[in-house]
């Protein structure tokens, strides 16, 4: 029975040097010019979805913002995402390890790491190749007595693609270890560039620290810098900011700070929310029909002593803790306390 032909030649167990030839030439036939680092689709969902988590996490974040004086401290300050985002680049300002890189380092890893994909790729194809040569080798049966040298053709093939088959093996794996190091090494440098450029973007005072303009300032991270993501995330409307959380937590604010003398808040909060009338301000409307939830949220904070600079995220976060699970009793006060206008 022939099988010669089939067989794998010594010199393709030197797979190292086949799979780099291929990932070269590859390389040369990519398009000429340079691309973006992140496309616009997705870089506006990245800023869309960051802007509902700093929207709805703003009591526990927003005051922690000013906290910040490094990159140290971003994943301190922003550890609430943890249960609440798997964005790719929320994860990495929370990623427990980093290491100091630049943009021209992370994107020479990223071009080591494309390359490394593509060797593992070809690995990968070349292993089953060894596989399945291996496999056809193993299923010949002879259909008469095989002489001595035939036999020994037979047992020699299979010899060959079994050295094939565990080198093709054993080279695979040397790769996927270089490819999780490196992937590592990446994700580590990826963030710390971005908690630093996080701290560039709090420290440059040029646009006003809301949800909105931080969004737009991390989208991109950690492939291009928060200058450039914010330029181009200001020319997307983003459809979902502004939403009921914030509205919320921006009325709670102007109470508060309308408030000349702290220990009168709670009479104050409910003489500004009549005397804005009929409003179609979300905020209001919802304070006012959650009346009960909110007094003793403020009453619960003031017996808390916390600083007057505090108290509209301290009230926030204690107003969504009391609405978000409420007894039969409140449910009954709620609604009996509701300031009708």
């Amino acid at each position: 029975m022939p099988i010669h032909g089939n067989e794998i030649k010594p010199d393709q167990i030197n797979m190292a040097k086949d799979i780099f030839t291929v990932t070269a030439e590859n390389s040369a036939k990519l398009p000429r010019g340079r691309q973006l680092a992140i496309d616009d689709g997705r870089l506006f969902g990245v800023r869309d979805h960051l802007v509902w988590l700093l929207e709805s996490t703003w009591p526990d974040v927003g005051g922690g913002l000013s906290t910040i004086k490094n990159p140290a401290d971003v994943c301190a300050a922003l550890q609430i995402w943890e249960q609440r985002s798997h964005e790719y680049t929320a994860q990495l300002l929370l990623r427990p390890s980093s290491s100091p890189a630049t943009a021209k380092v992370l994107n020479e890893r990223r071009r080591r790491l494309g390359e490394l994909n593509e060797t593992v790729r070809n690995a990968h194809e070349f292993l089953e190749k060894s596989w399945e040569s291996f496999e056809r080798a193993m299923r010949i049966i002879p259909v008469t007595q095989l002489s001595q040298n035939e036999q020994k053709v037979i047992d020699d093939a299979i010899r060959k693609r079994a050295e094939v088959l565990a080198h093709a093996g054993t080279e695979l794996l040397t790769f996927r270890d270089r490819q999780a190091q490196l992937e590592r090494i990446l994700r580590d440098g990826e963030a710390y560039f971005a908690r630093a450029e996080f701290v560039r973007f709090l420290r440059s005072d040029r646009y006003e620290i809301r949800p909105l303009n931080i969004a737009n300032a991390l989208a991109g991270l950690p492939y291009i810098g928060w200058r450039q993501s914010a330029k181009r995330c200001q020319g997307q409307v983003c459809t979902g900011a502004n939403g009921g959380a914030i509205q919320i937590f921006e009325t709670i604010r102007r109470i508060v700070q309308s408030c000349t003398r702290k220990s009168e808040l709670n009479r104050h909060a409910e003489q500004w929310l009549r005397a804005q009338g009929h409003t179609e301000s979300f905020g209001v409307s919802e304070l006012r029909k959650d009346w009960f939830y909110l007094r003793w949220s403020i009453k619960t904070v003031l017996e808390s002593g916390a600083r007057r600079r505090d108290l509209p995220y301290a009230i926030a976060r204690q107003y969504w803790k009391r609405k978000s699970t409420p007894s039969n009793v409140d449910l009954f006060f709620a609604e009996e306390e509701a300031l009708r206008i």
